[in-house]
């Protein structure tokens, strides 16, 4: 549990296209499911008045992120169509390469001070 990531993404919903958004997520959150066995979490939020999207992702260290990143490409060009990314939190003990790999979106990192978890994994 140590090595756990969690990401912190902000997104804007372009032109009310909640809809479009959550086909495309729905599908992409059946592709990780069966392909990422590093995620722990990936859950999608949208904001009361519908214009802020919060994406909480947890991942079993730096390794899986980074997978992530690559295994999600295929779905990006649909996802363009309804968000536009604001940015990105970094949680835990990332690795060098994890945070190279952020760098270009300016995420901010945070290195944990201490853990309280009663998830199992």
């Amino acid at each position: 549990m140590e090595d756990r990531i969690i990401l912190s993404a902000t997104l804007r919903l372009l032109d009310n296209k909640l809809d479009g958004l959550k086909e495309t997520v729905q599908a992409l959150q059946a592709h990780c499911a069966e392909t990422e066995k590093g995620m722990l979490q990936y859950d999608w939020y949208i904001s009361a008045s519908t214009d802020t999207i919060k994406v909480l992702e947890t991942y079993e260290n730096s390794e899986a992120v980074l997978f992530h990143f690559d295994n999600y490409k295929p779905f990006a060009p649909r996802l363009d169509e309804f968000r536009s990314f604001v940015s990105l939190e970094v949680f835990g003990p990332a690795s060098a390469t994890l945070l190279r790999r952020v760098e270009k979106i300016n995420a901010e990192h945070f290195t944990t001070v201490s853990y309280l978890n009663k998830l199992n994994k």
